[in-house]
């Protein structure tokens, strides 16, 4: 099948994609990934449209928007160069970008993840608490910090000693005492809730626990 229509929830991943990368490179299949220009996140999703053909988009916002414009849209791949995105009598032709030469593509093998030294699970609530009060205090790190079996979150800005700081305290489980730390600009994530691993080798598992979606955040050093 040449024709795709793209269901709300992936339309929601790919506008989530666009805030970690701007271009994208699509493969055939059900699969869809993007990595970061520091490639210090990488995310990955299995939605239910089958992709018939590769292809790379260089401004996946601009791909999005206009297929907003159209009532459930169909995507038609006939073409090597382009697709013609239509509804209602009206279409678009949209050309794709070459993927050798603008574009940083994730890559295809999955994330051997090493193994969680911190697990827990976070609910969309939590999360947007935790965003909002790094905005409010101006808190850019969040430690995953677990000591005598308890995990606990902790937002503080560790380039100032005199830093406030907003703690969280969390169920989980840890394999000791860790305190690893990640910036909250690098969650990019969809709204949702999450199991998260954290792993002592600098790298965290989002798992949305809806949606076949996981991302792959790098801790910072």
């Amino acid at each position: 099948m040449s024709k795709v229509t793209l269901s709300k929830t992936t339309l929601d991943v790919l506008k989530n994609f666009s805030t970690i990368n701007s271009s994208i490179v699509f493969r055939q299949g059900s699969t869809v990934r993007t990595i970061s220009n520091a490639e210090n996140i990488l995310a990955k999703f299995t939605g239910e449209e089958v992709f018939p053909t590769d292809f790379a988009i260089y401004d996946l916002s601009q791909f999005l928007s206009g297929i907003s414009l159209f009532d459930n849209p169909k995507l038609d791949f006939t073409s090597d160069d382009f697709v013609r995105i239509a509804g209602a009598g009206r279409s678009v032709k949209y050309y794709f970008s070459d993927p050798e030469i603008t574009l940083k593509s994730a890559p295809e093998k999955n994330v051997n993840f090493p193994g969680a030294d911190i697990q827990f699970n976070l609910t969309a609530d939590d999360l947007i608490a935790l965003q909002k009060a790094s905005a409010v205090y101006s808190l850019p790190d969040m430690s995953f910090q677990s000591k005598n079996g308890k995990v606990r979150l902790l937002l503080w800005d560790k380039e100032n000693d005199t830093s406030n700081t907003y703690k969280q305290d969390i169920v989980g489980e840890c394999t000791g005492d860790y305190s690893l730390d990640l910036k909250i600009e690098n969650i990019r994530v969809l709204p949702g809730d999450y199991t998260v691993k954290v792993s002592k080798h600098l790298i965290s598992e989002w798992t949305n626990t809806d949606v076949d979606l996981t991302y792959y955040i790098a801790l910072e050093p």
